[in-house]
């Protein structure tokens, strides 16, 4: 999968720069475009849902080890799990409704990193 995502992205030449500076006197702000461009409904939920599976890989790992440790609060990180179950589902029935209806699906997604 990440391999096809960095294949996708240096191969696509619709992009423009994928990651932009900003700097000010006291933070690093970056921001990186993570996916980009036109995808069939097949390659949306391909791209779309590894990322949802892998967030909620990794909030699982994060809440179990949490309920290991003493002294700790599980809720935000299941809280987590569930917001991204339900995006998931959206975002199953929106490639499915795009691919019944012969529709592509334009992604674009920034992530913002800001250094402190």
């Amino acid at each position: 999968m990440e391999n096809r995502l960095f294949q996708w992205l240096k191969g696509n030449k619709n992009t423009q720069s994928r990651k932009t500076v900003c700097e000010n006197a006291e933070n690093q702000s970056y921001n990186v475009r993570l996916v980009e461009g036109e995808f069939e409904p097949a390659e949306s939920a391909e791209v779309l849902l590894s990322l949802l599976n892998y967030k909620i890989k990794f909030h699982t790992v994060q809440l179990l080890n949490l309920k290991e440790t003493q002294n700790s609060d599980p809720e935000k990180s299941q809280k987590r799990i569930e917001d991204l179950k339900a995006a998931k589902q959206e975002v199953t029935e929106l490639v499915v409704k795009a691919r019944n209806h012969g529709k592509k699906l334009e992604i674009h997604s920034t992530v913002n990193i800001i250094v402190k």
